[in-house]
């Protein structure tokens, strides 16, 4: 064992002052650091909460968006493959489509 430990006379006088300061300031430490730590851990709760309720909010506008854009992409390609469809039997209208899809030329019709 350590002398002081088996000794508390060997300790300089007002030591156990000094001790029990730093106790009482470790103490008051660990007080603040979990108040300090629950208070940062309710906090990112609420805001985990309200993120939720953010994401439950705008999914069905967001799905209604997509299906709106799938309808319009679905709507455009059928132009699109009707205004190809002219550009076989017409073939002045030809380079136009060709240029405008960028795609390769269309072969006129027989």
């Amino acid at each position: 064992m350590n002398e002081h430990e088996s000794n508390p006379s060997a300790y300089p006088e007002g030591a156990d002052e000094k001790i029990e300061s730093l106790r009482s300031q470790t103490n008051l430490l660990f007080g603040c650091l979990l108040v300090a730590s629950l208070t940062l851990t309710i906090y990112l709760a609420l805001e985990s909460r309200r993120a939720y309720l953010d994401v439950v909010a705008f999914k069905e506008p967001a799905a209604q968006s997509e299906l709106q854009a799938k309808q319009a992409d679905a709507s455009l390609r059928a132009t699109l493959s009707s205004l190809e469809e002219f550009g076989r039997t017409h073939p002045d209208f030809r380079k136009i489509v060709d240029f405008k899809t960028n795609a390769a030329p269309i072969a006129p019709a027989k």
